[in-house]
């Protein structure tokens, strides 16, 4: 045991006053009157013998009351394992969470103004030539690395809320690599946060007690938000003047009932839709909203709430690109197929293209969002990687087989992308018995679709044989249970398997009604679904189309005076572009190629800084303890100045408290000694 202040420890030459008094006995004699003297002895024996007791257990409470006094005036306790603030050669990190998450309001005002004083009190405690690193979620440059006290406070003043999002987990072994290179003798690390739940990655945290760490929570008063979750259009193709549906999820991270709260819809600018939702605490509503769309290439649009004090969550931005004419591209095995060329040819909607079998440019694919392959009795090797490479890059394929179908050769090619294989030619008569009206090729086509349909026959068809993880979803089915027309999920594509060739022959599907919505709705829907907007600091690539930049041009993304130039990778069929931490702020943005404009990009913000859902002291402690990680000491300072805080958590555990209990109870033990024993 040790003392904070030990010259207090002079005053234990207190204790010589009761025993002074003691040992000279002060007190006033009283004359007592005998009838007898013969009884007097006896009692003056038991008269002394009681007075001397009494007398040596007050002496006894006295002393010990006086001592405890002043053993607790000197601050006891018992030293930990710290070692404390060393009067130099100390290596400081600090963290300040300046997530989005921090905005929320404590009872000192925003979280991020409390963690930014409370990263000045800390340094305050240390010497003008102690050394701080400063680190928040943006990982600067200029922050990760040593400064001075001084230098570390105009930092630290500087800090603003930022769009990044790091895990606990990942801060700490940040500063862990950075202090590793460093060769201090005291190092510690202060971690302010207000550790939300979705965001720590505490439970992947590895054990490592250098340097050491102190989790200093800062709490909010109110953890209610409301916010925008997710967004997205119900057809991967929004045509001129086409009514546009765009689904809104809205999440109630809260415990308040929200009735009417609007949600407003601008297009270019222009507001186009409001429509109100309720939500129930911690629940979520997912909102439609409906508008025609313009004949610009490219629309972008927000659609936004109404909250406080979280606001970033509360807009979140999409883009949409209008399409005039869609991409058909025929590959034609035996000649030209007259029922493809008759429904897509014919139509202003489609850009319908045709390439024989013999001569067939690869690389053509990229730039089309359906391929049809009809009459192919074999599919080369150098097709079926071409095919493979379409469908993965978000591509739709539709095959009718050959009349004289190579079946291995055809099975290699489906087995490559994972969907179902053909069986032999089957002879029987049959007729199609089922047809999948929730299918997504379906909707909207039937009002209602009688009992007694009229669906496709068939004299002879190839089996198709089910997969178990083909995943296959079939459109039309035969009496025999086997799929007629199917479809597969595919990569990033779709693939759609026919168990007949287009021809008479074998059935009359190329000239029945049915065909025409099939085949329509397969174009509608065909290429890769556009991504309405992308997530700032996810890390995930922009797809475009494979055209490269050349020597003299090069991609940037430009709004408003703000450009970027991203990292370019060609990939397959595409163009992966690489923003990294180039784009900060959620918003539109229009991306060029030089001078020529390509698309429309939308960045919003991550959203697990929505979820107000926050560890506490005791759950924080649990948490560490759990994982092995109870070297982490976690400080609770409340309305108390933090240096004097962590000051005291350096002196390990303090027993002044005790020692003053105790010195109240020798205090009352000796009074009730002088009052009750008589």
């Amino acid at each position: 045991m040790s003392f904070i202040f030990p010259g207090f420890l002079f005053a234990l030459s207190a204790i010589a006053i009761p025993v002074i008094i003691h040992l000279f006995r002060f007190r006033r004699f009283r004359t007592v009157y005998f009838p007898n003297i013969a009884f007097l002895q006896q009692l003056s024996e038991v008269s002394d013998k009681e007075s001397r007791l009494k007398h040596l257990l007050v002496l006894i409470a006295r002393i010990l009351g006086i001592a405890l006094l002043v053993m607790a005036f000197a601050r006891p306790y018992i030293p930990s394992d710290d070692e404390g603030i060393s009067p130099e050669g100390n290596a400081v990190g600090i963290y300040i969470d300046n997530s989005f998450s921090m905005n929320a309001l404590s009872s000192q005002g925003r979280l991020l103004d409390e963690a930014r004083s409370r990263a000045l009190e800390i340094a305050s405690m240390y010497g003008p030539s102690d050394q701080f690193l400063l680190l928040t979620n943006d990982f600067e440059g200029r922050h990760q690395r040593f400064v001075s006290r001084e230098e570390f406070i105009s930092m630290a003043e500087e800090v603003d809320e930022s769009a990044r999002v790091r895990s606990t987990a990942e801060v700490m072994k940040r500063m862990e690599e950075l202090f590793a290179h460093e060769g201090f003798s005291h190092q510690r690390a202060y971690y302010l946060s207000d550790f939300q739940k979705s965001t720590s990655g505490l439970a992947d945290a590895e054990p490592d007690s250098l340097p050491q760490p102190y989790f200093i929570p800062v709490q909010a008063a109110q953890s209610d938000n409301v916010f925008i979750d997710s967004l997205w259009l119900e057809s991967p193709l929004v045509l001129p003047g086409q009514v546009v549906n765009l689904f809104v999820r809205i999440k109630n991270d809260g415990v308040q009932d929200l009735e009417n709260q609007p949600l407003r819809l601008l297009v270019e600018g222009q507001q186009r839709s409001v429509v109100s939702y309720d939500l129930v605490p911690g629940g979520e509503s997912v909102v439609e909203l409906s508008w025609s769309a313009g004949t610009s290439e490219v629309e972008q649009a927000y659609v936004e709430i109404n909250d406080y004090p979280v606001t970033f969550d509360d807009r979140m931005y999409f883009s949409y690109r209008i399409t005039r004419e869609i991409p058909v591209l025929a590959l034609e095995g035996e000649g030209r197929n007259t029922y493809l060329h008759a429904l897509y040819g014919r139509d202003e909607l489609f850009d319908y293209r045709t390439m024989p079998g013999f001569t067939i440019d690869f690389s053509a694919f990229a730039a089309y969002g359906l391929v049809l392959m009809s009459d192919f009795d074999r599919i080369p090797t150098g097709l079926s990687m071409a095919l493979q490479d379409f469908v993965n890059g978000g591509g739709s394929l539709v095959i009718f087989p050959g009349s004289g179908m190579d079946i291995p050769s055809y099975n290699q090619f489906l087995s490559a992308l994972s969907v179902d294989t053909y069986a032999q030619l089957d002879t029987n008569s049959l007729r199609v018995s089922s047809l999948n009206e929730l299918h997504s090729i379906f909707r909207d086509v039937f009002e209602e679709i009688p009992e007694n349909i009229d669906l496709p026959r068939t004299n002879r068809h190839y089996g198709i044989t089910r997969q178990v993880a083909s995943g296959g979803e079939d459109l039309l089915q035969l009496q025999n249970g086997r799929p007629f027309f199917a479809s597969y999920p595919s990569g990033e594509g779709m693939v759609y398997l026919s168990a007949v060739p287009l021809r008479d022959e074998y059935s009359n599907f190329q000239r029945h009604s049915v065909f025409v919505p099939i085949m329509i709705n397969i174009a509608l829907q065909s290429g890769q679904m556009q991504r309405p907007y992308h997530e700032i600091g996810s890390g995930q690539p922009v797809l475009t189309s494979r055209r490269g930049a050349g020597s003299d041009q090069v991609y940037a993304l430009r709004r408003d005076g703000f450009e970027v130039i991203p990292e370019q990778r060609r990939a397959g069929n595409q163009v992966q572009l690489f923003f990294h931490d180039q784009v900060e702020q959620a918003h539109n943005y229009r991306l060029y190629l030089g001078d020529d404009f390509v698309d429309g990009l939308s960045f919003n913000y991550d959203r697990r800084e929505s979820l107000m859902s926050f560890y506490g002291q005791d759950e924080l402690a649990e948490l560490l303890a759990d994982r092995q990680l109870g070297f982490i000491q976690v400080v609770d300072a409340g309305d108390r100045p933090l240096d004097q805080v962590l000051h005291e958590m350096g002196l390990g555990n303090q027993l002044w408290r005790l020692f003053v209990a105790l010195a109240l109870l020798f205090l009352l033990i000796e009074v009730l000694l002088l009052r009750w024993w008589k």
